[in-house]
């Protein structure tokens, strides 16, 4: 519908020309302009699907009026828009030359083939560069586009990997914590079974918890075995180590590291526990890969509501690294596991210099949607932008020129109204037409109106009834002598 819109108004556009100058010539009848008219609407409906068609009918037009050659600058920017090859545009042009060139010679002469030629390149080529230098900028704009969502897919895919990894390290987790609670109750159960003061059933009761406990931890291991990835070496740190034991074992390796609490100290829940040692564990890893030998500060606060751990590193004191280190994959598991916990994760590099993660955990949250932005949002926002960017452009000037055009209609209008005497200051005898008179070069003496001396009036003798004539306004008016003197 929107295609449609704008091949209708191209078609008014390029037929007001023709449409304005007939009735000035009226050189060929009503039908044949009414018959032109249509082709050239056929031409700019079948430009989309056959460019080249279009300029084939435009060129041909132009033999029937020469009006139609406003219409070709237009068609030919189309072609070289909307043709993908150069190669059938530049036959179709060479056709136009090879067919116009012998009926334009014999009929019109060499003089009027050269502007025919001049009109063809300045209209014709000339445009259709244009177009299709155009039609190249946006194909290589295409391709940067979808180059730039190919790498974004192939980035998504490993993020995705990440965070399947991460999961899998959450499940290892529970199995850890789970696997210990549920050892300890089929421990307590079996010291209840082989308890004497127990009679038979409850003896009985307590193996069938033992039972139920140890069936239970070995489903649970069999399922996190299958979640768990092959590739990752097996964990070394122990069973439910803090926050705490884990700074201490950084600073026991050569950190540099501090932790500080803020707000009230005390257990947190176990899903906030595990994503805020998480957030510790791979920032100091950060830390240590990007900027070895620099003071890293770990704060968490806990709030009302949430709690709150930030992770901070000096610049490294050596300076930067002298080559890039590849990873940034776990900024998307702390990303991941923050996530899951129903917080939100920041990091990036304070104006001091160094890195910082700052991780925000609520207590009580649901998993928020992972809303990343994509290439093709971004492109659309691009658009937006170079849309209202075009929009302005074309505005500005034709406001300006609207102003400028209004002012300059008005003031005309003005002048033109006040630029015209009444007719009493033309009336015979009225005061008007005696200062006429004698700014046209004429005197009052005692016979009448004579000329002065040195003007082109003419007059008889003063004894006689003399007449002078005098030019007022560029219009010859005659003065009868026979007014005598007061």
């Amino acid at each position: 519908m929107r295609r449609t819109a704008t091949d209708i108004l191209l078609w008014v556009v390029l037929a007001v020309p023709v449409v304005l100058a007939w009735p000035g010539h009226n050189a060929y009848p009503l039908w044949l302009l009414l018959l032109s008219i249509a082709a050239l609407g056929a031409a700019v409906g079948v430009s989309r699907r056959y460019p080249l068609a279009s300029l084939f009918v435009v060129v041909a037009l132009t033999a029937v009026d020469g009006n139609f050659s406003f219409s070709l600058p237009v068609v030919s920017y189309l072609v070289g828009r909307r043709m993908a090859s150069v190669l059938p545009a530049a036959i179709g042009f060479l056709a136009i030359v090879a067919v116009a060139t012998p009926y334009v010679l014999v009929d019109a002469g060499f003089f009027v083939w050269t502007q025919m030629a001049g009109v063809l390149v300045y209209a014709g080529l000339f445009p259709w560069l244009v177009g299709r230098y155009r039609r190249q900028q946006q194909d290589l704009v295409a391709a940067g586009w979808e180059h730039a969502e190919q790498l974004e897919r192939e980035q998504r895919m490993a993020a995705d990997q990440v965070r399947l990894r991460e999961r899998t390290r959450i499940a290892e987790d529970m199995h850890d914590s789970l696997g210990h609670e549920l050892s300890l109750i089929a421990l307590r159960a079996g010291a209840l079974e082989l308890d004497p003061d127990l009679d038979e059933r409850h003896r009985d009761a307590a193996g069938e918890l033992r039972a139920s406990a140890g069936a239970a931890t070995e489903r649970l291991r069999e399922i996190i075995g299958v979640l768990r990835d092959q590739t990752e070496p097996a964990p070394v740190r122990p069973v439910d180590e803090d926050i705490a034991e884990l700074v201490r074992r950084a600073k026991d390796s050569g950190m540099a590291v501090d932790l500080a609490y803020e707000g009230e100290i005390g257990p947190l829940p176990p899903m906030v526990d595990r994503a805020a040692y998480r957030v510790v564990q791979e920032a100091l890893t950060n830390a240590n890969k990007h900027a070895p030998g620099a003071a890293v500060t770990v704060r968490i606060r806990r709030g009302e509501t949430a709690a709150t751990v930030t992770v901070r590193n000096a610049a490294p004191p050596a300076g930067p690294l002298p080559a890039p280190v590849p990873g940034r994959r776990g900024l998307v598991g702390m990303t991941e596991r923050v996530r899951l916990a129903g917080g939100t994760l920041s990091a990036a590099r304070p104006p001091s210099g160094g890195f910082e993660v700052v991780a925000r955990l609520p207590y009580a949250a649901a998993p928020a949607p992972p809303t990343p932005e994509t290439s093709t949002d971004r492109r659309r926002l691009v658009q937006r932008q170079a849309r209202r960017g075009l929009i302005a452009a074309f505005a500005v000037p034709v406001a300006l020129g609207a102003v400028v055009g209004g002012t300059a209609l008005a003031y005309y209008a003005y002048v033109t109204a006040n630029s015209v005497l009444p007719p009493a200051e033309y009336a015979p005898g009225s005061a008007s037409a005696w200062t006429g008179l004698r700014s046209s070069g004429c005197c009052r003496t005692g016979s009448g109106w004579t000329p002065r001396p040195g003007t082109a009036a003419r007059a008889t003798a003063a004894t006689t009834a003399p007449t002078a004539t005098c030019c007022a306004h560029g219009s010859t008016s005659t003065a009868s002598a026979s007014r005598t003197a007061a």
